[in-house]
Formats: C-alpha cells, sequence, structure tokens
C-alpha cells in the first residue's frame, strides 16, 4: 500500500487546492526521510514523527467520534445493553463505585 501511487493520490487529494497545507506536509515527509537516511541514529527519530502524526490524526477518524459517544452515553447513564455488550466484548468491565453499585462506568479487564 505504501508503494501504491493511486493510493497515494486518493489519500493525498485532501490537499487538492490547499498548497500551504500540502507544502507543510511535504516539508514534515522530508524530515522523516532525513532521520531515515541516518540510518539507526535517525529510525527513533523517524518513527517518533509518524507516531505524532498518527496522533494528530485521531481526532479527525470516526474512532475519536465513536469513542466520545460511548464516553458521554457512559456518564449520562444512557448506554444501552447492546452497546455495553459491544464494550464488555472490547475488553471493558462496568466499574462500580463501591461493591454493592451504582456503576461508576468502564474499566479495561486486568
Amino acid at each position: 500500500m505504501m508503494l501504491d501511487p493511486e493510493q497515494w493520490e486518493m489519500v493525498l487529494q485532501v490537499y487538492a487546492g490547499h498548497p500551504v497545507p500540502a507544502l507543510t506536509l511535504a516539508y514534515q515527509l522530508i524530515e522523516i526521510k532525513r532521520s531515515l537516511k541516518r540510518g539507526q541514529k535517525g529510525i527513533p527519530d523517524a518513527i517518533a514523527g509518524l507516531d505524532l502524526a498518527v496522533e494528530a490524526l485521531y481526532p479527525h477518524t470516526d474512532f475519536y467520534n465513536m469513542g466520545r459517544t460511548f464516553f458521554q452515553r457512559t456518564i449520562e447513564g444512557n448506554l444501552k445493553p447492546e452497546q455495553e455488550e459491544k464494550l464488555r466484548q472490547l475488553g471493558l468491565r462496568k466499574t462500580p463505585i463501591h461493591p454493592a453499585g451504582p456503576y461508576l462506568g468502564f474499566d479495561f479487564f486486568k
């Protein structure tokens, strides 16, 4: 996928008509390339830069919005049974405020 020109055209189409952000992204990609060309010494910086990019993209995804929706419904006590089940399937469990309840929210299984 990384070496597929059509994939890159599709992904970067969002920059059509936006020359400044396109140039900014090009600068960032060149810096990652420079880090990689430094060999073992530059690889950690390149990976850290890519991690930052992925993290910055997260709020623009449906995963972010979906997580926010589950969070909001949990704190408002409005989760439907099938939504609670989906959270359990994803490895979350209800966390009571105290053993007798009520439930505080969800936590990862330990």
